[in-house]
């Protein structure tokens, strides 16, 4: 992976330009494989207290929301170690040796890209609690819950791990309705997804108060 450009105010939010596959480009597809991602602090709280890392899960994004300018160009998926390689990259800039020691280290699984429709999101965030010394490490995903069967097999899989690595409320889980109006709901995402009442009837199942969430 290569950074070839950084904006952004480092007191809020830093945005990463990464090329991945760089043995694959040529003048005719010289930005397809470029992603975003994003280290954040949540002012006032200090980056020593609280840390934000926003990766991308795809190149471009299927799903096309009619507000999103990720989804005008879809190439393909990351892979779990090209996911990874954006956390990496963050982290050994600020921590070299992998050691963060930051009360709430989060990860959050939602800049570029719809995480649900990619499996290697699942891989990356088995692999994630030991690539780096994090004492609390904190993972958030969002996703529009597309109603595709590659899908509710991720969501399933996404419970397990969630109780494996990630419980006593260590997993954030955001669903991005972006309206509750059903019609406009559906001019904003403009695919088959999942009804409110199916959202909460996971949600339900993804919560675990006996295991601390």
């Amino acid at each position: 992976m290569k950074v070839i450009a950084e904006y952004g105010n480092e007191d809020i939010a830093k945005v990463y330009l990464a090329q991945l596959r760089e043995d694959k480009i040529d003048k005719e597809n010289s930005k397809k494989f470029i992603v975003e991602c994003v280290e954040s602090v949540q002012p006032p709280i200090p980056r020593e207290k609280k840390w934000v890392l926003i990766v991308s899960t795809m190149f471009g994004c299927p799903i096309k929301c009619t507000f999103c300018d990720a989804g005008g160009d879809y190439s393909g998926k990351l892979t779990a170690e090209e996911i990874l390689a954006q956390i990496a990259y963050m982290v050994r800039r600020r921590f070299p040796n992998n050691h963060v020691p930051i009360p709430k280290f989060k990860i959050q699984f939602a800049r570029m890209g719809e995480p649900s429709l990619n499996p290697a999101v699942l891989e990356a965030m088995r692999r994630l609690p030991q690539m780096f010394d994090a004492p609390v490490l904190h993972v958030s995903l969002s996703t529009v819950a597309p109603k595709v069967r590659t899908a509710d097999k991720f969501f399933e899989e996404l419970i397990e791990i969630k109780d494996r690595y990630y419980s006593r409320g260590r997993f954030q889980l955001q669903f991005s309705i972006h309206t509750t109006d059903i019609e406009k709901r559906d001019e904003l995402i403009p695919i088959r997804k999942w009804s409110f009442e199916e959202i909460a009837a996971y949600g339900d199942r993804f919560c675990s108060p006996e295991k601390g969430d």
